[in-house]
């Protein structure tokens, strides 16, 4: 029972740091749009932690705006994507120059205060989604203060979700103070908007994929719209894409080993290489860093050997027989035996001559 009680103490402790929030957010859970809301309720493990109502790519943050101001400047924070895990009562500042999304995910966004739930400074660009268009609200609460106010140079596209008042207000509901203000098809606008709006329909046009392979990533099939430069999964383009997070990852290679072969006169050897079966790619080595053509390897027939010649007797010439004696007398400077030696040789032939003759005489 002591081991038991032992373990479990020790196995709270661990897990304790990953529920446990840092004083601006902590990691947990799922994110992003295509997240189940299901899934996003289920970060609150333990209901004695409040992880935050805010999500970025897995981290949870308490408010929207410490969301905001994280996107793009903290590297642990890779998305840039704020997604409302709860309805959040708060004003927040997109600051200058900052490009990102805001997921209002069936939740609703109100300002606080009479202050406008969100300010788009000069040069920043936002994107507002709403999951779901009939509970996902950007809402202006108060008479006389409006959800959205987008200042000169600023630029906003409405995707999906609203953007409306309370109930009776009838002041405007977004201020358009000489910035972009963009409502796709589906998203809805129910109040006034000073400074004025574009209403964009999307011409969407079909991009194939483009397959991965061994060494490089490829890309899945989307919809896009060159109007507004927006890109989408679906051809309805209900759902935006960010193109640089469409990855489908390469396969790496498939090999195969092929051991050395010795050629011989009746076939072809080759020397030892590695195949990749699915692109091809032949390497001379294991580790696969000297590609190399197929041809490279083969091996040629070797040359088959020359067939033996039998030898032919041979017999010395008259010439030969007389010059050999003379070629054995000694190197003297003295002559006057050459006489003799040429009598001798002579009579020798008149033998040889006497020997034929007579065995001629015998043959008949």
């Amino acid at each position: 029972m002591t081991r038991v009680i032992t373990f479990v103490l020790l196995a709270g402790a661990l897990c304790a740091p990953s529920v446990l929030p840092s004083s601006a957010y902590a990691d947990g859970g799922q994110s992003g749009p295509g997240a189940d809301p299901q899934a996003l309720e289920d970060t609150h493990f333990f209901p004695d932690f409040e992880l935050g109502p805010i999500m970025v790519s897995g981290w949870n943050f308490k408010t929207l705006q410490e969301a905001v101001d994280a996107i793009g400047s903290d590297s642990e924070v890779k998305g840039r994507t704020a997604v409302l895990i709860d309805n959040v009562e708060e004003s927040i500042t997109v600051p200058a120059g900052k490009e990102l999304s805001i997921d209002l995910y069936a939740h609703r966004l109100s300002g606080t205060a009479g202050k406008p739930a969100i300010t788009v400074k000069s040069g920043a660009k936002l994107t507002i989604e709403g999951s779901v268009a009939d509970s996902a609200v950007l809402f202006a609460p108060t008479p006389g203060t409006p959800a959205l106010v987008i200042e000169p140079g600023a630029s906003v596209v409405m995707e999906s979700g609203s953007v409306k008042g309370a109930e009776g207000v009838t002041t405007p509901v977004v201020q358009n103070n000489g910035g972009t203000f963009v409502v796709l098809e589906g998203a809805k606008v129910e109040g006034e908007v000073l400074g004025g709006m574009d209403v964009h329909k999307h011409a969407l046009s079909f991009v194939p994929e483009v397959p991965a392979t061994c060494m490089v990533d490829g890309r899945p099939e989307y919809w896009h719209c060159d109007g507004c430069g927006l890109s989408f999964s679906d051809p309805e383009g209900r759902n935006t894409i960010r193109l640089d997070e469409q990855v489908i990852p390469h396969l790496g290679h498939l090999i195969g080993h092929v051991p050395a072969v010795e050629p011989t006169a009746q076939a072809e050897g080759n020397t030892e290489y590695w195949e990749c079966d699915r692109c091809g790619l032949v390497f001379a080595d294991a580790g696969l860093a000297q590609v190399i053509e197929k041809v490279d390897t083969v091996l040629p027939k070797l040359e088959a050997p020359a067939p033996a010649v039998p030898m032919q007797p041979t017999f010395p010439t008259a010439q030969q027989v007389v010059l050999a004696p003379l070629n054995l007398l000694p190197k003297t400077g003295d002559d006057s035996a050459i006489p003799v030696v040429i009598m001798g040789v002579i009579g020798g032939i008149a033998v040889v001559a006497g020997i034929v003759v007579k065995m001629r005489g015998k043959s008949k």
